[in-house]
């Protein structure tokens, strides 16, 4: 193929070219200057050949639709697309932003696989590309590293930018008759000659070269058309004739190629190894593998091919109708790559293709990668294009919350908690006020009750009823404390340039307690009478099999203790579980419009996502508290031994024999006083008697309530830090669910887009040209 020379020309009076970056199948890539502004610019220009072909320039004006049509970060921009006369005729070029960096080829060809957190980043990056692709009716349908591009961001990081839509389906010039093309011509097949000669057709024996031998280089791309013969010329470029409308694709035995109907021709890799007999006998040799070729970027020569083997679905492989699950699978291939080193399927063409079509992928091989992980990557791999993520948004969520476990959930909480503690700690001590009154009030109560100012019945009544009191507030206060922190944590997840701001979550708060305080006590109450039918059914169950085993074999195996062992066990396993199930109905309610039955409804299907890790977060959340109480409990006794020890005991009267008396030492305070008239007990013959039992019971109650009031004193702090924290866990474990599922953070997004009317002239004026442009749709 004849490629124009463009270095140090001027194209169309606007773009003088610098340097050549790199040659495909339809042209070349110049790194050019933008006259005007004096901006490098990448300048792609079709080869001539391939202008006095319609459907190549039609292919050309296409890629340039496809990319202008997608305004995205990670996309590669597309500023200008003409026609422009040169010596040998009339020239197309499409210019795109000049993008530093390389090839995520480039970086699998050294790094062979790269860590977990890496590659994350770049999918995210690459499926929200393809996301918005599909959201435009934009099929890429060539998704593989080599067109996915990594450019420095200055920050440490790196910017993906999808390249190379030239080959994309745009949906609209979709509209194809079912039997159309049905009965297409049967494809003349191309084959080699010994001299390595190209011949197109049964009898057009048409070559290149002019008697010499053409080059087929490694993966080179061998196409077959409908009508006409493939001619090859320099460098295995390979020029197609027209092709038919979209319907099937056959891929051939032995010499026999692939054909398509309009884009869905199937793509042939070939190494300088291959020898296909010239009488078409179908014997074929492979020298190398396709992963051989140093990028897969030689894997695609051709713009009118679709697709690279390594890469392509099956439904892409029988040439079958493609919608966006085609992209997905080439998603899950590039994932698998990225973390194994490798791709699925490797080897001959035929054999990668047949494979893609028919053969599970193996597991993948990959160290610090979780199991959860790998099976979201394995089902984009399905076969069924049913089974697999239905968005591209959908399957970076679910890769996002499947790659990591409890600890980085609590890693994630503790970084959200450090950098928000003010916040957080005063919205928790506001929900917090009731049961902090109430505290103060049990504890002055039981002063009162000491001290002798009130009756025995009395203060046990005011303290029972304090007690129950404080339970239902410090249940209503958690819910709503777990509501508000679920709406800032997602809020700062969704938007985090946002402002963290207090008052919309109180707003909402405000506006829906009262669904939030039922489903709360629900909720609260739902693990114990759980525990408690569970404990009858594992005590009955463990009871009756225990005293079964007795009456067969004759061993006593104790039926109650056994019984009651079952009868722990099967509560605490009841507890935990409806616990686990239920435990996400207030960020539901809190985020999600909709009725307190639909509300547990969502939060048992939520907790099934992630069972094993809700329950883990359950734990802990029960844990945390239990040690910091008990912890807070033995040093505060510990310190009031160690600084107020017990005061000395009287001396003791002891009665002798002789009817004497003397005082004896102290006896053990431990000792059970009869009151009122002390202890009186004989020891060693002689009758001990404490005269001053009263007062010593008076001191240790008055001890011991100071005791107990420190303890809830200084407890109250630690528990609005406790429950601030917990409530961060429920929070990333709900928005964890909801990325297991493959759902969308949009509609959460939009919740904030309301939330703070009237909006700042400027943020108005950005929503206004955000629907100009139709970024985003005008709401009535």
């Amino acid at each position: 193929m004849n490629y124009l020379d463009f270095i140090g020309q001027t194209l169309d009076g606007k773009y003088l070219m610098t340097r050549e970056l790199g040659r495909g199948g339809m042209g070349t890539v110049y790194l050019a200057t933008h006259l005007g502004t004096e901006r490098p610019v990448a300048v792609k220009i079709i080869a001539p050949q391939f202008m006095q072909r319609a459907e190549f320039v039609e292919r050309f004006r296409r890629e340039a639709r496809a990319a202008g049509r997608l305004r995205h970060p990670n996309v590669v921009d597309v500023t200008d697309f003409g026609f422009a006369d040169s010596k040998d005729g009339q020239v197309a070029y499409l210019v795109m932003e000049y993008l530093d960096g390389c090839t995520l080829g480039e970086i699998l060809d050294e790094e062979k696989n790269l860590p977990v957190a890496w590659t994350l980043d770049i999918l995210e990056q690459v499926c929200s590309a393809v996301q918005e692709a599909h959201e435009q009716g934009i099929i890429h349908r060539d998704l593989k590293p080599d067109n996915i591009w990594l450019e420095p961001n200055q920050r440490g990081g790196y910017t993906v930018k999808v390249l190379d839509f030239g080959i994309a389906k745009l949906e609209e010039n979709e509209a194809v008759d079912g039997n159309n093309g049905s009965a297409a011509h049967h494809p003349k097949p191309t084959y080699f000659q010994s001299s390595r000669k190209t011949f197109s057709g049964a009898h057009d024996g048409t070559f290149a070269g002019e008697g010499s031998s053409t080059l087929i280089s490694e993966a080179s791309t061998i196409v077959q058309t409908a009508d006409h013969g493939t001619s090859a010329s320099d460098g295995a470029a390979v020029q197609p004739e027209p092709v038919q409308l979209e319907k099937e694709t056959a891929i051939y035995d032995a010499a026999e190629v692939s054909i398509a109907n309009q884009d869905t021709i199937g793509t042939r890799m070939l190494s300088d190894g291959i020898a296909i007999d010239p009488d078409r006998t179908g014997h074929q040799t492979a020298g190398k593998s396709l992963l051989d070729s140093h990028a897969t970027a030689s894997l695609t020569r051709v713009g009118a091919v679709l697709g690279t083997p390594l890469y392509m679905s099956p439904e892409q492989c029988r040439g079958e109708h493609l919608d966006q699950r085609s992209d997905i699978y080439s998603l899950g291939v590039i994932a698998y790559q990225m973390l194994s080193g490798g791709t699925p399927f490797s080897g001959d063409f035929k054999d990668v293709m047949e494979s893609h079509k028919t053969v599970e992928p193996p597991p993948l091989a990959a160290k610090k990668v979780r199991r959860k992980m790998k099976r979201a990557i394995h089902s984009a791999l399905s076969k069924d294009a049913e089974h697999r993520p239905l968005t591209a948004a959908a399957f970076a969520s679910e890769l996002r919350s499947r790659s990591e476990g409890i600890w980085g959930l609590l890693r994630r909480a503790l970084v959200i908690y450090s950098e928000h503690l003010p916040k957080f700690v005063l919205l928790t001590a506001f929900f917090e006020l009731p049961v902090i009154v109430l505290t103060l009030m049990q504890i002055a109560m039981s002063f009162l009750k000491v001290g002798h100012l009130v009756s025995e019945t009395t203060g046990q009544i005011a303290v029972g009823i304090s007690v129950f009191l404080l339970t239902l507030a410090t249940a209503f206060c958690v819910t709503l404390i777990i509501g508000a922190i679920v709406w800032i944590v997602t809020q700062y997840l969704a938007v985090p340039l946002r402002p963290v701001r207090l008052r919309p979550a109180l707003t909402e708060v405000r506006r829906k307690w009262k669904i939030i305080g039922g489903s709360g006590a629900i909720s609260a109450v739902a693990p114990f009478i759980g525990a408690i039918v569970g404990s009858i059914a594992g005590f009955v169950i463990f009871g009756a099999v225990a005293k079964l085993i007795s009456v067969t074999s004759g061993i006593d195996m104790k039926a109650p203790i056994v019984g009651a062992v079952g009868a722990a066990i099967f509560g605490i396993a009841a507890f935990f579980y409806i616990h686990v199930r239920f435990m996400l109905v207030g960020p539901v309610v809190m985020m999600e419009n909709g009725r307190m039955r639909d509300a547990f409804r969502r939060s048992n299907a939520l907790a099934g996502r992630a069972f094993l890790t809700a329950l883990s977060a359950s734990l802990i959340m029960f844990l945390i508290p239990m040690v910091l109480a008990g912890s807070l409990s033995f040093f505060v006794n510990i310190a009031a031994k160690v600084y107020d020890p017990e005061p000395q005991k009287p001396a003791e009267i002891v009665k002798q024999q002789d009817g004497t008396t003397a005082s004896a030492e102290p006896v053990d305070s431990n000792v059970e006083v009869d009151k009122p008239g002390g202890i009186r007990f004989s020891l060693g013959g002689r009758t001990v008697v404490n005269g001053a039992s009263d007062e010593m019971d008076m001191q240790t109650m008055i001890r011991r309530s100071i005791l107990e009031s420190l303890i809830q004193i200084i407890w109250l702090p630690l528990q609005i830090l406790v429950l601030s924290f917990s409530a961060i866990i429920v929070a990333l474990l709900y928005l964890k669910t909801r990325l297991a599922g493959g759902e969308s953070m949009n509609d959460l997004l939009e919740r904030f887009e309301d939330d703070e009317k009237p909006r700042r002239k400027w943020q108005e004026r950005v929503r206004q040209r955000l629907i100009q442009s139709g970024r985003i749709p005008s709401k009535p």
